[in-house]
């Protein structure tokens, strides 16, 4: 890092012309000659499935000393393209570089307050209301997949099959930190509805109701309040909810009985408002009775056979942390007795929820029957 700009460049040169394999930051900080740039463009446009003519043979390619330097470039730069439209908790996730070790400790603390001062007053002393509960520990765990080629498919340059396994293979590094991450919210989330304590616990269960008055573990406008309220209540900001993409079909059907409204009126046609009753998941904004940044995520629990589901009320700004000791990098080795290559995508990485779960308000094994407004009763007077 104390070396000269250009000393540096000229040693990574010399070390890659040796055959001597870099370091992943060494990859990182070698810049790219204007041969190596063409190169790694036209790699990126076969990979989408474009003619290059002209170009390099992957077969050759391979053998150059280039080849270790621009292959971990295009690779991580396909996968995290792919993963990229997949993440949604873990962006809502400060990310903490991890330096040294394989854990780290987050305390919580409670606010300092300034106070109002006269002229001549002696300035009131605040220290740190420290955690008592305890303290969180988050720890790095590896996480990782390998992929094999055949030497036929590097001999042919199939460069659009071999860019279907990256992407995929980026897509499943992406899935698997995203249900770590839902996992952590239902886990360690501020539990405020679970139907599947209704049996010991009555007053832990949602108030939807059944076409005869009954309780039938569905979710009610009072139950959204709730959720909102417990973020609230908890010193944070409700900012998002979250759920799994299928749930729009309870909020259709509870939009046509007018039980998830604000408004027992919101049914009914307006002045200048559509009649109609769009459908799909985008249509889930509108049917909430409160204005809030709605998140659809295919990873958040949902059991399609007993058809029950998760929602989740966030304070996105105070959720938790993504400790990362290492971002997706490659390894390559070669079976020659089989003719195969193998290419690994390995990173190193933490997920820990802060304050136990308080910016995370959480209603478990939710119904997806449709659910009915609570019938008025009236009371008959003799006169």
């Amino acid at each position: 890092m104390k070396m000269d700009p250009k000393k540096l460049q000229e040693s990574l040169r010399r070390k890659l012309e040796n055959g001597q394999q870099l370091s992943e930051a060494e990859i990182r900080m070698l810049e790219l000659n204007e041969q190596e740039q063409q190169l790694m463009e036209d790699f990126k446009r076969m990979m989408e499935g474009e003619l290059v003519e002209n170009t390099v043979k992957l077969s050759e390619f391979l053998a150059t000393p280039s080849a270790q330097v621009l292959i971990p470039r295009v690779v991580i730069g396909t996968m995290r393209e792919a993963a990229e439209p997949l993440y949604i908790g873990t962006k809502m996730l400060t990310k903490i570089r991890l330096k040294s070790g394989q854990s780290m400790i987050f305390p919580s603390i409670g606010p300092m307050r300034a106070h109002d001062v006269a002229e001549g007053q002696e300035i009131p002393q605040e220290t740190i209301d420290w955690q008592t509960h305890e303290t969180p520990e988050i720890r790095v765990g590896k996480v990782g997949l390998r992929l094999q080629f055949t030497e036929e498919m590097v001999g042919d340059s199939q460069w659009d099959i071999i860019a279907m396994m990256i992407k995929q293979a980026g897509r499943a590094m992406a899935r698997h930190k995203e249900q770590k991450c839902f996992n952590q919210f239902r886990k360690h989330g501020h539990t405020v509805f679970d139907n599947a304590l209704r049996a010991t616990t009555p007053e832990a269960g949602t108030t939807g109701l059944d076409a005869n008055g009954n309780y039938n573990d569905t979710f009610s406008a009072e139950d959204f309040l709730d959720l909102i309220i417990a973020v609230m209540a908890n010193e944070y900001t409700p900012t998002d909810i979250l759920m799994h993409p299928l749930v729009w079909t309870v909020f259709a059907k509870n939009e046509l009985t007018g039980s998830l409204l604000a408004s027992p009126y919101t049914n009914y046609p307006v002045k200048g408002q559509p009649t109609t009753l769009k459908l799909g998941p985008d249509s889930i904004q509108g049917r909430i009775p409160f204005s809030f940044n709605v998140q659809l995520s295919p990873f958040i629990p949902l059991d399609k056979k007993n058809r029950r589901f998760d929602l989740y009320c966030v304070d996105r700004n105070n959720i938790g942390v993504l400790l990362v000791k290492d971002d997706i990098k490659t390894d390559e080795f070669n079976d020659p007795s089989r003719d195969i290559r193998n290419i690994k995508m390995i990173e190193r990485y933490g997920i820990g929820i802060l304050n136990e779960g308080k910016a995370i308000a959480v209603a478990k094994n939710i119904s997806m029957d449709k659910s009915y407004p609570d019938t008025p009763v009236y009371k008959v007077r003799s006169v």
